[in-house]
């Protein structure tokens, strides 16, 4: 009961902080959307809001790269729509109004304030990472399939920001067309 009700205020944190940021997430917005009761909170996060944020950042990047590690891919190109339906997944059953915790944080912070950045560029970096792995596994070479990683992680951030401005999946639609296009162009 009690892993229940951390697992649920870390998945709210996560949502909440993916479309409004870190400083704009309340733990009492936390705790209304988790159900958790109210001393829960530092039960589990003793340290507040900034552990919260790391815990909704590992979450994140472990559903990332679970969804990576389980696309039963053949090709370069079906492993990169395997990664972009993770992110249509989300667009599509928000409406276009979610965004990515990892990036609520990024964006949020200061480039200098002290782990939350590293953990954040180091999130990323795990995106990349196992992308890259993946693209190399299915003969793309290692330098392009790198280029690839970086361009698709990086795609896929902005178009979360522009499917909220724009409240729909077009900018999804449009960048993931491109960046098929990148991946077939051999450049």
């Amino acid at each position: 009961m009690a892993r229940d009700s951390k697992v649920k205020m870390v998945r709210s944190a996560a949502a909440l902080i993916g479309t409004r940021g870190l400083s704009a997430t309340s733990l009492s917005e936390v705790l209304t959307l988790s159900g958790a009761p109210r001393g829960s909170i530092y039960h589990h996060f003793p340290d507040g809001k900034r552990q919260l944020a790391e815990d909704a950042i590992g979450w994140t990047s472990d559903q990332v790269l679970g969804h990576l590690r389980s696309c039963r891919a053949r090709t370069p190109a079906d492993l990169l729509a395997c990664f972009i339906d993770l992110w249509r997944q989300s667009v599509l059953a928000s409406r276009g109004s979610t965004g990515c915790a990892v990036a609520g944080v990024a964006i949020d912070i200061g480039a200098f304030d002290d782990d939350l950045i590293g953990i954040v560029r180091g999130t990323f970096r795990s995106w990349v990472d196992e992308l890259a792995t993946r693209l190399m596994e299915l003969k793309l070479p290692p330098g392009r399939a790198r280029s690839i990683a970086v361009a698709a992680v990086a795609s896929m951030e902005g178009a979360l920001i522009l499917c909220r401005a724009e409240g729909n999946s077009k900018p999804l639609e449009a960048v993931s067309g491109e960046l098929m296009r990148l991946l077939h162009s051999g450049r």
